[in-house]
């Protein structure tokens, strides 16, 4: 692969030091792959004061009058281990007519041993809108769940609702305001609410529905689902099974039509290939850039000099072998030789049923440790069984870092088993992933805001206990919820390597910049899941990830507004106000910026990570303003950084 280099113009973007990771000519098939993830074709229908859009295999965006009432409603097919079959949407056929509108499409879902079809309509009149599935298994598999979906928003959040139920009775209650370690509704056949004026109904046909809080798993979302998890799973489904439901939307003025069919900004299109302007302020400090660390992974010597790297996380799952953990040497050797070349601390994360039986073999780097967490491999959480033993063992073999409690798999199980956390721990872990349930790049956005929510909701739960998070990674690193017992390969996403992952994980960062977060732990060093690339280049995520480990405990200033596809994260250094900026969008954007009082909009530099067609960030000073400022122009999918000059 070419190695780019860029000349630094004042206020022009150089190529940061790496190779070139983004869509390459001589590689179509990658180029249109990734086209697809991050720009699905959309399909807009309206009718009456209803609209929405057809995205994939999912009705999204469901709005009244310009207000979303749904975030999405789709049909799943999940397997004996909740893992979904790659779904594809065909045959989309739309009808127009004077009093209604009918959209058909049918989905193929293929994958982990799973062949099944979907045919879904849905009918728009103007009080209402029906949809309808109908499925069926081309041949047996096992399954946990089929049928209809729906995501409710997260800003849903506070919203009063009544919970209708089969037998006719009904219950009164809110969307939760905290994470809900459980289904906060269930026995539902219907669910109504009111939303500035209008009263929605939202009843099910088929089987009895109930809900969960997806921000469990950061998503953006509640969601109502088929087939209560009090039922037993999984079940056989035969050839040629099929499955019927439906759910009807209706909608009720309560109040004067002009009131609720005020313009919405959010119903409004954007101009295609016109930067998204905005303007925003940066304030005074409120926060310090979080310690950062890097997943070993199976080739940890690939990485690069990463000055001021936190630690290598390295993850150790148990093989017992005449008592004795088989495999880990070999791990820890390699992970720890790297700790050591980039002066950062080793973090242990050990998989084992017997975690006493296991301090022999982490015994000889356990004086390096800064860190050791013990997991049981079948609940994936940190047991109170032996901790009071195991605290004296490791103080026995020289361990001082700390011992944290938690979960290695999402803040779900840590929601639902804090009371089974041991006592007297340092510190609590958790890790993140935004595509437990969706590998939509929409969804994976979306997921940014939630991160910052489950850390908030682990402190709570921990009593302030500092938050250790990590590893958070593109895709899970295993299935946390199977039921067979079969582990299932990790599975690489071909976005590890583009630019876009640079700004999510920049996004990620400024979410996880809340007080009590003490580090947080990314990615791979290499590998599918790496910030390197075969040569042993860091990419766009590892380049932004260099750059801010280096800037460790540095005050973060405040931006207002904040919020869109751009994020900003301005960090305050020995050498000048330095602001990093991500667009997590497909158009460019342009923003106004204000710096503080003191600072000079002058004689800045530009660096962008990771560098193809489009990427690209800009700035421009405003000539003779009272107060420092200038435009900010950032490409599509880009993440980039502007230096200003110290002043005295």
């Amino acid at each position: 692969m070419p190695h780019l280099q860029g000349v630094v113009a004042p206020g022009r973007a150089e190529s940061s030091d790496m190779s070139l990771h983004s869509i390459r000519q001589d590689q179509p098939w990658r180029a249109a792959s990734l086209m697809a993830r991050l720009a699905p074709p959309r399909r807009p229908i309206a009718f009456g004061p209803w609209s929405a859009e057809l995205v994939g295999d999912e009705l999204a965006s469901i709005s009244y009058s310009g207000r979303q009432v749904l975030r999405a409603v789709k049909a799943v097919v999940r397997d004996q281990d909740w893992q979904t079959p790659q779904p594809s949407a065909c045959d989309l056929d739309i009808i127009q007519a004077d009093n209604e509108l009918q959209a058909r499409w049918t989905v193929k879902y293929n994958g982990y041993g799973v062949r099944y079809t979907g045919r879904l309509l849905a009918k728009f009149t103007a009080a209402e809108v029906r949809i309808s599935f109908e499925g069926v298994a081309v041949h047996p598999f096992r399954s946990n769940r089929i049928g209809l979906v729906v995501l409710h928003p997260p800003s849903d959040a506070g919203r009063t609702i009544t919970v209708e139920h089969p037998d006719g009775s009904s219950t009164t209650t809110l969307f939760p305001d905290t994470i809900s370690p459980h289904q906060p509704f269930m026995d539902i056949a219907a669910l109504e609410w009111a939303d500035v004026g209008t009263a929605f109904r939202l009843s099910f046909a088929g089987e009895v529905f109930e809900t969960e809080d997806q921000r469990n798993w950061t998503d953006a979302s509640f969601k109502t689902y088929s087939t209560p998890l009090a039922r037993p799973f999984p079940v056989t489904v035969a050839a040629g099974t099929t499955v019927r439901q439906s759910l009807l939307l209706e909608a009720a003025t309560l109040e004067p039509r002009a009131a609720v069919e005020a313009p919405s900004s959010a119903g409004r299109a954007h101009p295609a290939g016109q930067p998204t302007a905005g303007s925003a302020r940066i304030g005074k400090q409120a926060g310090q850039v979080p310690a950062l660390g890097v997943g070993a992974g199976l080739r940890p010597q690939m990485l690069p000099d990463i000055p001021q790297l936190d630690a290598i996380m390295v993850e150790l799952v148990g093989r017992l072998q005449d008592g004795r953990e088989v495999g880990w040497n070999a791990q820890l050797e390699a992970a720890a030789d790297v700790a050591a070349r980039h002066g950062a601390g080793l973090d242990i994360r050990a998989v084992t049923p017997d975690v006493l039986s296991a301090v022999p073999a982490l015994a000889p780097y356990l004086p390096r440790a800064k860190r050791l967490a013990v997991f049981h491999p079948d609940s994936h959480i940190t047991e109170p069984k032996t901790w009071q033993d195991l605290q004296i063992a490791l103080q026995d073999a020289g361990f001082r870092g700390s011992l944290l409690a938690g979960v290695r798999s999402h803040f779900t199980e840590l929601n639902r088993n804090i009371e089974r956390m041991p006592p007297h721990f340092d510190a609590l872990t958790f890790s993140i992933t935004p595509q437990m349930h969706s590998t939509g790049v929409a969804d994976i956005i979306d997921s940014v805001p939630m991160q910052q929510l489950v850390a908030q909701n682990a402190l709570r739960l921990g009593r302030r206990k500092p938050l250790h998070i990590g590893p958070v990674t593109l895709r899970p690193r295993f299935n946390a919820v199977a039921t067979s017992g079969l582990a299932s390969q990790v599975e690489a996403d071909e976005l590890q390597g583009h630019p876009f992952t640079a700004a999510w994980l920049l996004a990620s960062i400024r979410a996880l910049t809340v007080d009590g977060v003490a580090s947080a732990s990314y990615f791979e060093a290499s590998g599918p899941g790496g910030i390197t690339d075969a040569d042993g280049l860091l990419n766009p995520a590892g380049q932004l990830l260099k750059e801010l480990a280096a800037l460790r405990w540095a005050d973060v200033l405040s931006v207002d507004p904040a919020g869109g596809p751009t994020t900003l994260y301005p960090v305050q250094s020995p050498a000048g106000l330095i602001v990093f900026a991500g667009n997590l969008s497909g158009e460019a954007v342009v923003v106004d910026l204000q710096l503080p009082e003191g600072e000079t909009a002058d004689g800045s530099t530009c660096t962008v990570f990771g560098q193809d067609t489009t990427t690209y960030i800009d700035f421009n000073a405003h000539v003779g303003e009272c107060s420092p400022r200038g435009r900010m122009t950032l490409g599509p999918w880009t993440a980039g950084v502007i230096r200003f000059p110290a002043t005295n």
